[in-house]
């Protein structure tokens, strides 16, 4: 039995001829047919006499016949004619050969000993043959892939062995693009999985398809034990479908196998799957039209801008021609990397159209410096502490960072007429339960209050979840443990959590900010919204550590053991991206909802903020709790304060100045 075709189901992978190739192969049987009649009656009109006996005919039929007949004894009929390489001539060459050293054999022995038959007519028709079938296999190339350059494919002498698994076309693509090479660093194609399941049992440029993604559990191992070294699975779908890439990932690690992936380009190197392949959906591409008409020729201004968001936003702002862009971080080694990240797109002697301010959003006076030299237009606040165990341990800096920092832009924004400020929210803020997520809704709260106080400017708020390699994000630590041998520390077998890649998160913020722009623009007047994104299902944190591990080579449980430590201080096993009284619309971009958010009493939210502010001023914790209470109804501020006595009264302090 072949490999991997035990109980295959028809139609994904067969053996058996379809149609298709049936009718393929009396292509070629019609091309021999022709070919003899044509060589048969040109002998004899060289040689002067008469066809006789119908030979010509006679023959004609046998070399027909005989051509479908070593075809699928020599199995041509897998060839697919649009993927024809060097070595499938090679082997046609062989066949016609074989076919025209056979058809005098069959006249001799069954037609009169082959009476009337021209010697020489088996060479005038084999060359005729070939020539037909060279002549088809190029056009059916030529219509099919506009090329038909790279006929040829050379095994390296350094490259690995390896099984690609992809669609035809991609399958075709990378062989063809790697055969141009001069020196193959690809790898060694032993064999082929094409994941349509249409061309099992067939050839693409001479290498074997051995059938689907389902088979390759048989597939490999006879494979691997032929060779010295393993051989490697690679993955050429450039936007493989995620069910696929799970099994693939899945199967690889229980295989032992090295998995890996191609770009776009033959020419760039493999890379390992990443953790964006298992966020369970498509990220999504959105329309940056609008979003260049918003912020071309404008001066923007971004807090925060050395962090993981914060410098995407930077670096897609950069590419959409701003008039200038204001850098914003307190933290000099993110500063020094964000240029270092931009240098690149620097015009060529001209001066950088950014610049980057070394500045605590919470110091009004460092601040109120950097709006009066920059005058932004529009403000994208980005500054924020996010990591929710430390925020339970140092609630007090957390909510100085969180809400004293976006008062002070805010109130920046207003005392400098900015047009257009987006906060960047978190589904955290959601029914918080934990100081992070309560001080990101109250900056929600506060955001939508403020905006009724500065008519001139539009706001908006983006909640979107967690981001995939963010500082402090979980898949960084799962794959920091998995590098030092584990074990995997997961809180809670049943934890989910929303996952969206850096790119689509920033995608995001600067889409939701020219939605807001332009639904102002056509109303004639400021409305406050909050933004989210349709994320799909949530992923299991367990499961994705598990898929992690597999990633690279390792089973689960075996090679990297699994701990469950139980929830940490201020964590939910799920989060949601609204309230239940919010219900989300959808916006005039696709997988982006919003809801027309609104504080009913903003004068009061922001009396209470300023108590809050005051509070905190103090650090008069007692008062924190009962200020964050007043605000965020039904939360409840834990004990927990930088692991030191709960101070209830501190009267004797003085104001801490906001530095």
């Amino acid at each position: 039995m072949a490999l991997g075709r035990k109980n295959t189901p028809k139609g994904k992978g067969e053996r058996t001829p379809s149609f298709r190739t049936f009718w393929l192969v009396m292509i070629d049987a019609v091309l021999a047919w022709t070919a003899m009649l044509m060589s048969v009656r040109w002998r004899h009109d060289v040689a002067g006499t008469s066809v006789q006996a119908d030979i010509d005919y006679k023959s004609a039929f046998v070399a027909g016949a005989v051509t479908i007949i070593t075809w699928y004894v020599m199995r041509q009929d897998r060839a697919i004619w649009r993927f024809t390489s060097l070595s499938d001539f090679r082997r046609l060459g062989s066949g016609v050969l074989i076919v025209m050293l056979i058809v005098p054999l069959v006249l001799f022995l069954g037609f009169d000993r082959g009476a009337f038959f021209p010697r020489g007519a088996p060479v005038a028709a084999a060359v005729l043959l070939f020539g037909f079938i060279l002549v088809s296999r190029l056009i059916v190339m030529v219509v099919q892939n506009g090329d038909f350059r790279a006929l040829w494919r050379a095994p390296s002498l350094n490259a690995q062995d390896a099984v690609l698994v992809g669609n035809a076309s991609h399958l075709y693509n990378y062989l063809r693009d790697t055969s141009r090479r001069e020196s193959a660093e690809g790898f060694n194609p032993v064999g082929l999985i094409e994941t349509s399941g249409q061309y099992g049992g067939r050839s693409i440029r001479s290498v074997p398809v051995l059938g689907t993604p389902e088979d390759l559990m048989e597939i490999y191992p006879p494979l691997n034990s032929r060779r010295d070294k393993p051989v490697h699975i690679i993955s050429l779908d450039p936007t493989p479908d995620r069910a696929q890439t799970a099994q693939l990932i899945k199967i690889a690690s229980q295989l032992g196998a090295p998995l890996g992936r191609a770009h776009k380009g033959a020419s760039e190197p493999l890379t390992e799957f990443e953790a964006a392949d298992l966020i369970g959906r498509e990220p999504r591409h959105l329309d940056m039209v609008p979003v260049s008409d918003m912020i071309s020729g404008r001066r923007v201004l971004i807090t925060g801008a050395g962090g993981s968001i914060g410098s995407e936003l930077s670096e897609q702002i950069a590419r959409l021609a701003p008039s200038h862009l204001a850098l914003v971080d307190i933290s000099e080694l993110n500063l020094f990397n964000l240029e270092r990240r931009l240098s690149p797109m620097r015009p060529a002697s001209e001066p950088a159209p950014w610049r980057t301010y070394l500045a605590d959003v919470c110091s009004e006076g460092r601040m109120a410096e950097i709006f009066a030299a920059e005058r932004p237009e529009i403000v994208l606040h980005a500054a924020a502490l996010k990591h929710v165990p430390l925020g339970e341990r140092n609630p007090v800096e957390t909510l100085r960072t969180n809400v004293l920092g976006t008062s002070v832009t805010l109130d920046m924004c207003d005392l400098y007429g900015v047009e257009h400020f987006v906060l960047i929210s978190t589904d955290k803020a959601v029914d918080p339960v934990n100081v992070m997520g309560a001080s990101k809704r109250v900056v929600e709260l506060l955001t939508l209050a403020r905006q009724t106080q500065i008519p001139n400017m539009q706001a908006s708020a983006v909640r979107f979840g967690n981001v995939l390699g963010s500082t402090g994000s979980v898949v960084t630590l799962f794959e920091n443990q998995i590098a030092d041998g584990g074990p995997v520390t997961v809180t809670h077998a049943d934890m989910e959590r929303y996952f969206m890649t850096v790119e689509e998160a920033s995608s995001l913020v600067l889409q939701a900010a020219a939605i807001a722009a332009a639904e102002d623009e056509r109303n004639g007047r400021n409305d406050s919204y909050v933004y989210v994104l349709e994320m799909g299902e949530p992923v299991n944190i367990g499961q994705l550590a598990r898929n992690l591990i597999r990633l690279r080579g390792k089973v689960p449980g075996v090679d990297i053991p699994i701990r469950y430590t139980g929830l940490r201080a201020g964590e939910k096993l799920s989060e949601t991206l609204t309230h239940g009284e919010e219900s989300l619309t959808p916006t005039s971009v696709q997988g982006i909802n919003r809801f027309d958010a609104c504080v009913v009493d903003p004068e009061t939210l922001l009396k209470q903020v300023d108590d809050l502010l005051a509070a905190m001023a103090r650090r008069d914790r007692a008062h924190i709790k009962s200020a964050l209470s007043a605000i965020l109804a039904g939360f409840v501020p834990k004990d927990t304060l930088d692991g030191l006595p709960v101070m209830h009264d501190l009267p004797d302090l003085p104001e801490i100045e906001r530095l």
